[in-house]
């Protein structure tokens, strides 16, 4: 059983230069973070730190699928990730995050722990809607009983029984004003 402990960095003890570290995330990673928007994934992260004496660079590569649902049938869905990130480590007198790809870590700290970063730039990297692809023909892939029950609550605002559309007649003032500032 992992812990987030073994997301953790020691950079003391390393001398300068590279140093490749990877990782693996999967349900059993998204299961030690509070609040995941996902619960399952199978992804590779490879992190190369470069070490010197005042900074460390961490550059990020994260490759695999995200498990998510549907956002159109609810079915269970695999989302692409690939994802590259560079995270600049520098040290300072306090904890700080002066932007998003900056941290000040304390001169008498030992190790960083990267399980958060790694979180953030899969989460980000992923589209914010996620639906199933076509098929070859273009047709939808998604669950067909679940998109006839979808298709019983569309509403059409804007159109009366007949299926015309009704326009609304607060907009007929408004093309009057500005049929005569173009005549």
């Amino acid at each position: 059983m992992r812990s987030l402990k073994d997301y953790s960095i020691s950079f003391k003890g390393l001398k300068e230069g590279n140093h490749l570290f990877d990782y693996k995330v999967d349900a059993e990673f998204f299961g030690l973070l509070e609040d995941s928007l996902y619960e399952d994934g199978n992804l590779d992260v490879l992190v190369d730190m470069t070490k010197s004496m005042q900074l460390m660079v961490f550059d990020i590569k994260a490759r695999g699928t995200l498990v998510t649902l549907c956002d159109n049938c609810l079915e269970p869905i695999d989302v692409p990730v690939n994802a590259e990130y560079k995270l600049f480590v520098k040290f300072g007198s306090e904890y700080d995050e002066p932007s998003d790809d900056v941290l000040v870590l304390p001169h008498e700290e030992h190790e960083i722990n990267l399980a958060k970063v790694l979180y953030d730039v899969i989460v980000t990297s992923v589209s914010i809607r996620h639906v199933h692809q076509p098929d070859a023909d273009g047709n939808s892939t998604c669950d067909p009983e679940m998109l006839r029950k979808l298709e019983q609550y569309v509403v059409n605002k804007g159109s009366d029984d007949d299926g015309e559309v009704k326009q609304d007649p607060r907009w007929d003032g408004l093309k009057e004003i500005i049929g005569k500032k173009l005549s």
